[in-house]
């Protein structure tokens, strides 16, 4: 590792032991077979935490922290969705040219297959500057063997609120009157 390259995980948003795991051990292990095989482990991942909507995958794959997701075109038999946001821009940053993003390709395949109930598939279509664009293509024709059993039920984080509840009153003390002093 470079002193460049440890600079930069160092303050990554991802941080520094997720950063090394993600681009630096995994490939190492895996080798040419890195880009098949982290397909697959999306794909299984998505097993794990299957959801019902658009909305909700948008959510899981920010908590999961792969980027902000979005939905750029639908027509019935392909969408293409951008991911983007820190996360993304350092991991393209870093190494636009080898940076995988087969795992968020694989994931989103296998949660489109579970929204349609067809069988889709998910590629890299562009790395940007700042994004990833990704093609998923479906066959409405063909069905869907995937089993899911049960769907991933969102824990939404509160946001502290800035206002007072409306029922108590704050007094300023620079509101008061200032009392008489009493002489004896």
């Amino acid at each position: 590792m470079t002193q460049t390259r440890y600079d930069h995980l160092i303050n990554s948003h991802r941080g520094l032991g997720a950063a090394t795991l993600r681009d630096i051990i995994i490939p190492a292990l895996l080798g040419t077979e890195t880009e098949g095989i982290l397909y697959w482990i999306g794909k299984d991942l998505a097993r794990e935490y299957p959801v019902a909507t658009e909305e909700e995958l948008i959510v899981l794959t920010n908590q999961l922290g792969m980027g902000e997701l979005s939905l750029k075109k639908r027509s019935a038999t392909q969408q293409i969705w951008e991911l983007g946001g820190p996360i993304v821009d350092e991991r393209l940053t870093l190494d636009k040219e080898t940076t995988s993003f087969a795992l968020e390709a694989g994931f989103l395949a296998q949660e489109i297959e579970f929204q349609l109930g067809s069988v889709a598939e998910a590629e890299v279509q562009e790395r940007g500057r700042h994004i990833a664009t990704f093609l998923v293509q479906n066959d409405p024709q063909g069905t869907s063997d995937s089993e899911r059993t049960e769907l991933v039920e969102f824990i939404h984080p509160q946001m502290p609120t800035t206002e007072e509840p409306t029922s108590k009153k704050r007094t300023s003390l620079f509101g008061r009157k200032k009392k008489a002093d009493c002489k004896i």
